[in-house]
């Protein structure tokens, strides 16, 4: 190098750049400004014509302009780009430890990403040591992932692979999977065959054959019925089964009459054995089995989702009896105002009406029938619906009938405030309609949020089911929520 920068380049490198400058030998004075990433860092002035060493460190582009001075005229000069990179790439991984069964393939690059200040994404770069590793061996084993970028500066994130001894029972429960599934389909056919043969045979035949079968609807359900019945006979032997039957006798007398309450007990055993067999296939198919834990909480979810369909119908039937109510009480004064007695007007309604209404008062009319006192049958008539129009109605024939007076002002007190109360609450419901909307949306928007972010993103709680700490976030979160929802419906809550 005779004058001017001894290195003129635009390469990448990791090391220390060392630039000198030797300016012209007329050269009086000079001066110097390295510039990084287009910022001036430093600046020297040089007096007389000897070389200056110039040194560049850190990650960043780099120029050197010189302005010299030769007594007369100023000249200025400007190097290359020296180009230096001392960042280290960075690995991005989800798990920092993998088991796998003996002799089973591993995909390491999956759900492996690899990023450089400069170059991007260079996950395409990535290697492992997996070939060095012998899968066929139980052992814990290291599985580096390295990755240079083109400076050359390189990154390691190790990842502990366990292999461990193929799980047999895995295997069985997948096979046992299988075979039901085939059992099921070979049915299947089977049963489509005979259909197709009942069809071909029908015209030969005086009888159709089809008279004498069932469908495969009616076969599936005659043998849930006979497991329910078997599992029935042994739930009925323990005695806390015979106790927490009892709860269930409301649901009977409301809508499932032709039902025992402790066959209700059998159907929510069956049930929670089906979320479990059910919950034990799609686990299997999944290469994959169910802990303890996930067992205890699929056998409590499975028993208690029946109750669930119960309290909805059992809602809804009140619903119905309460809407209903003020039409009785309107067929009842009638009634009376044609001199028909209270049993007479409680037959009436029953064969006038329809609905829920009609079978709770040909209940009431049937206990009437059979010696009950009238204030008994109307106590346990508000005892089994529960609401304040049925109490206050058995509470003023209480009076009545102990008081005595006339039936037919009472009943038109009774059916002015029933119609008033009626007529109050679908007005207060008009209004009271977009604040109730709004409850909705803020008890449905969390849960709907947790659903779709799961969705999009199926790891992102997995922090929070991985240690202690997330459990015990997950469990604040319940029962803010918990209380977040009664807090809210009791302030829509709007008693009369």
């Amino acid at each position: 190098m005779d004058t001017g920068f001894s290195i003129n380049e635009n390469s990448l490198t990791n090391h220390d750049i060392t630039v000198i400058y030797k300016p012209v030998s007329d050269c009086v004075r000079y001066s110097y400004t390295i510039l990084k990433n287009n910022e001036i860092v430093k600046t020297a002035d040089v007096i007389g014509n000897q070389e200056s060493e110039i040194n560049l460190t850190d990650t960043g582009n780099y120029k050197i302009e010189v302005n010299t001075f030769n007594g007369i005229s100023y000249n200025n000069e400007t190097s290359g780009i020296y180009r230096i990179d001392k960042e280290k790439p960075v690995i991005k991984m989800k798990e920092k430890e993998l088991t796998i069964t003996k002799g089973d393939n591993i995909k390491v690059l999956d759900n492996i990403k690899a990023t450089d200040n400069i170059d991007g994404d260079i996950s395409t770069k990535v290697v492992t040591n997996i070939n060095r590793i012998d899968l066929n061996k139980i052992a814990t084993n290291e599985l580096v992932y390295t990755v240079k970028d083109t400076a050359g500066n390189e990154a390691r994130e190790i990842v502990t692979l366990n292999i461990i001894k193929a799980n047999n029972r895995l295997l069985i429960s997948q096979i046992i999977v299988i075979i039901t599934l085939i059992a099921f389909l070979i049915t299947s056919l089977r049963y489509n065959h005979t259909l197709k043969l009942e069809k071909r045979l029908a015209k030969y035949s005086l009888k159709s054959v089809k008279e004498n079968n069932h469908s495969l609807f009616e076969t599936f359900n005659k043998l849930f019925n006979n497991i329910i019945d078997k599992i029935t006979d042994v739930v009925r032997k323990k005695e806390i089964a015979k106790r927490q039957s009892k709860k269930y006798e409301k649901y009977i007398q409301a809508f499932n009459k032709d039902d025992k309450p402790i066959r209700i007990i059998g159907k929510k055993v069956l049930i929670s054995i089906i979320f479990l067999l059910v919950s034990f296939l799609v686990t299997t198919l999944r290469f994959q089995t169910l802990n303890i834990y996930e067992v205890i909480l699929i056998l409590i979810v499975g028993y208690y989702a029946l109750d669930i369909i119960y309290i909805y119908k059992y809602h809804k039937y009140i619903k119905r009896v309460e809407n209903d109510l003020l039409q009785a009480i309107i067929v009842m004064n009638n009634a009376f105002k044609s001199g028909r007695s209270i049993t007479q007007a409680v037959e009436l309604v029953g064969n006038e009406l329809n609905g829920a209404i009609s079978e709770e008062f040909k209940k009431m009319s049937k206990e009437l029938s059979l010696g009950l006192d009238i204030e008994v049958v109307f106590k346990r008539f508000a005892d089994r619906i529960n609401i304040e129009e049925a109490t206050y109605l058995t509470s003023s024939l209480s009076v009545l009938n102990k008081t005595g007076g006339n039936i037919i002002e009472v009943f038109n007190s009774i059916e002015k405030t029933l119609f008033n109360r009626k007529k109050l609450k679908i007005e207060l419901k008009e209004l009271t309609g977009s604040s109730r909307l709004i409850m909705w949306v803020l008890t449905i928007v969390p849960i709907a949020f947790v659903i779709i972010i799961s969705l999009i993103n199926p790891d992102y709680f997995k922090p929070l089911i991985e240690n202690t700490l997330g459990f015990v976030i997950i469990g604040c979160i319940i029962v803010l929520y918990a209380v977040y929802i009664y807090v809210v419906r009791k302030i829509m809550n709007v008693r009369m």
